[in-house]
């Protein structure tokens, strides 16, 4: 499925609720070919589609995810190089949250070797 075929449901991908209720066999079916929209009282509820074509937009969400990421921390690096890094303290931005979580930190007994397997 293109972006361009997902953008917009044709007439003939709408579909009632209650007709949906009544005829699920024939819609799972007809979802097989294209997304299915189901209206609840006249408003977008619910879409079913494949399940190749649910793995094939998860797997294009996910590679956006990496490449936003990938984008952003690409950026960051950049902003680092031209405007230099300003350090600041941890007392100065944690959170009452953060300090306990590194108090109770403090506390482990973590061997090197136990760290760095």
């Amino acid at each position: 499925m293109r972006a361009t075929e997902s953008q917009k449901f044709g007439i003939d991908q709408l579909v009632a609720a209650s007709e949906a209720a009544r005829n699920f066999a024939t819609l799972r079916k007809s979802a097989k070919i294209a997304p299915r929209l189901i209206l609840e009282n006249n408003k977008p509820d619910s879409v079913i589609m494949s399940i190749e074509s649910y793995q094939h937009m998860q797997n294009i969400i996910m590679q956006l995810e990496e490449e936003l990421f990938e984008l952003q921390t690409r950026m960051r690096i950049e902003n680092v190089e031209i405007n230099g890094v300003e350090k600041q303290k941890f007392e100065d931005f944690a959170t009452d949250e953060d300090r306990k979580i590194v108090q109770a930190a403090m506390k482990w007994d973590v061997s090197d070797e136990d760290l760095f397997e």
